[in-house]
């Protein structure tokens, strides 16, 4: 897995072109997504995750075809002014993984855990090339907090870890493709994901390559006190930090300037001398 053999964390910026993003909203729309796409990338994203499809709790489903016309543009426009991309699709669907992957993405990112669409396998099989992120979820955005997605016993890492790996398994995709995401934000309550937020570190021990994506979320915000998404950086930049210090092979924001930044200075900091670059 060569994009991940370098430095750590990479750095993925968020790319909703689905017009009605949990934390962007109409500001979200897949006329501008290529244009916010390209900024991400100037301001230092090491790749992208490219969605055309919200699955912000209560999200209701939209057709793989929606989808695909949603991506391609933007794909397409990227790829075009920056050859050497690397792009990740944000889809629970197959035939959307299919063509994008088709046209010039390198990762899919299935929130759904390979639970939606059992052809996503055969998918990511036919493209061995291609990168997985397996996302922990139960349930789908429009009822995953339900109650009876929220039980994980007494040990919600533990139980997150086990389900990730099960899945890994049944998929048959070599594990050296694989990187997984705890899913926070996917059935799971405050309580549970500040559990995980403080034992961060043994998803990395227990799973090798994680990613994670806690980026303005709710979970935050009930913290803080903030129900604007756009008020949760401050936040999401304390957590992102703490989360690289833990061993995140990826981070997923909406902010990569600022994390960026901070990344930088605390380099610079654990030196005791200037750094040119992470």
């Amino acid at each position: 897995m060569e994009l991940l053999n370098g430095k750590k964390p990479l750095l993925m910026g968020i790319v909703n072109a689905t017009g009605d993003s949990f934390s962007e909203g109409v500001l979200s729309s897949p006329d501008s997504a290529a244009e916010r796409a390209l900024r991400l990338l100037g301001q230092g994203a090491d790749l992208l995750d490219i969605g055309g499809e919200s699955t912000r709790p209560g999200s209701a489903e939209i057709p793989p075809q929606e989808e695909i016309r949603r991506l391609s543009c933007v794909v397409r426009r990227v790829l075009e002014a920056v050859p050497g991309a690397v792009l990740s699709i944000d889809t629970r669907h197959a035939e959307t993984a299919e063509k994008m992957l088709e046209a010039g993405a390198r990762i899919i990112n299935d929130v759904s855990m390979l639970r939606f669409d059992p052809r996503m396998k055969d998918v990511l099989r036919a493209h061995p090339e291609s990168l997985l992120v397996l996302c922990h979820s139960r349930g789908t955005p429009a009822d995953m907090r339900d109650a009876k997605y929220l039980d994980y016993g007494d040990d919600v890492v533990s139980a997150v870890c086990g389900e990730l790996l099960a899945a890994a398994e049944r998929s048959g995709i070599d594990a050296s493709r694989i990187i997984f995401d705890p899913g926070f934000g996917f059935a799971k309550s405050v309580d549970q994901q500040l559990e995980m937020m403080r034992r961060a570190g043994e998803f990395a021990a227990r799973l090798g390559n994680v990613l994670f994506g806690i980026s303005r979320k709710s979970f935050i915000g009930s913290v803080t006190g903030e129900s604007d998404p756009a008020e949760r950086r401050g936040g999401t930049l304390a957590g992102e930090l703490h989360l690289a210090a833990c061993g995140a092979a990826v981070i997923r924001t909406h902010d990569v300037k600022m994390l960026r930044d901070a990344l930088v200075f605390r380099a610079a900091v654990s030196a005791g001398r200037r750094e040119e670059a992470l």
